[in-house]
């Protein structure tokens, strides 16, 4: 029983090593919209036309990733999406979405760090399919992303927003991992061994 025990601890060991880590390291709550709604951001100003869905942009394509997404068509002024999170101050982190867009004129949004614009177009135009944007930002400690956006004739739509610590050599590499999820393993071998079972 106890060899039994050491072999299921040794495999979910390795299991967790070996996962991919991308989700955990999202400093975002809801990045992806998957809760259905807005929770995690703040709205602001017109927020008219502006929802989280899910199925297909027009004709094109549904969520870039899960089910759910933003659709944002604000007539006439802007509405706004909005979220505060902490981080390391001076570290590097990669802040990056992902827009639809297909040239409705007039049509504009606006993408901020803490109120200091990364990403603006007018009418902007991805051919209605999923476009990923990327930036390098520095941690102050407490930083805000905003996301400004109106759409007369249709809507823009949103997903998969993410801010990622950059690697610094801190993290293992997958390879490493196997490695030493493989020597647990083999730990547990010979363990079982010399109790023989």
């Amino acid at each position: 029983m106890r060899v039994k025990t050491l072999l299921i601890i040794a495999a979910a060991t390795v299991l967790m090593l070996c996962a991919p880590m991308t989700y955990a390291q999202n400093l975002l709550t809801n990045g992806s919209f998957e809760t259905g709604d807005f929770t995690g951001w703040t709205t602001g100003g017109n927020f008219e036309f502006t929802e989280v869905t899910t199925g297909a942009y027009y004709d094109y394509t549904g969520a870039e990733d899960g089910l759910y997404y933003v659709v944002a068509g604000p007539v006439d002024s802007p509405g706004s999406i909005s979220q505060s999170f902490s981080d390391n101050a001076g570290s590097q982190y990669t802040f990056s979405f992902w827009l639809a867009a297909v040239g409705d004129d007039p049509s504009s949004i606006s993408v901020n760090w803490n109120g200091t614009t990364v990403y603006s177009a007018n009418d902007p135009n991805t051919g209605g399919l999923w476009q990923q944007f990327s930036f390098s930002e520095t941690g102050t400690g407490h930083d805000t992303i905003s996301f400004s956006f109106e759409d007369n004739p249709g809507y823009i739509a949103l997903d998969n927003v993410s801010v990622s610590p950059q690697s610094g050599g801190t993290v293992p590499e997958p390879g490493s991992l196997l490695l030493m999820g493989s020597g647990v393993l083999a730990m547990a071998g010979v363990i079982r061994r010399k109790l023989g079972r």
